[in-house]
């Protein structure tokens, strides 16, 4: 969990684009993230480097936990296919595609012959 101070890290937009060096410092050493504000309104949260480095993995984790809970949950309806069952829906697929491309035009042979 991210730790916040409210009276520390709620910015106004100016006072944080002012001071942004040392924000930058304060977001590193504290691991805090900083609310700015614009117009009384929160408008971006800043973090440092290696916050959101953390919060992309986690992201990623749990986008793979969702797909295996869906997968689990096709595995219980019933909703599997067999490597050959997998196998045969390719093949069938491929030799779809390929009936579909137009006939290409035979090459004609160069004009003119070496001798």
């Amino acid at each position: 969990m991210i730790n916040f101070k409210a009276n520390e890290d709620i910015l106004p937009l100016s006072e944080f684009r002012s001071n942004l060096a040392g924000y930058i410092t304060q977001t590193r050493e504290t691991g805090r993230p900083i609310i700015v504000t614009q117009n009384g309104r929160t408008a971006g949260v800043f973090v440092n480097a290696s916050t959101w480095d953390e919060i992309q993995e986690k992201l990623e984790k749990m986008e793979a936990y969702e797909d295996l809970l869906v997968a689990e949950g096709e595995a219980d309806r019933g909703e599997v296919y067999t490597v050959d069952e997998v196998e045969r829906m390719m093949n069938d697929h491929i030799a779809k595609r390929v009936a579909k491309q137009p006939k290409r035009a035979k090459k004609s042979s160069p004009c003119g012959t070496r001798s």
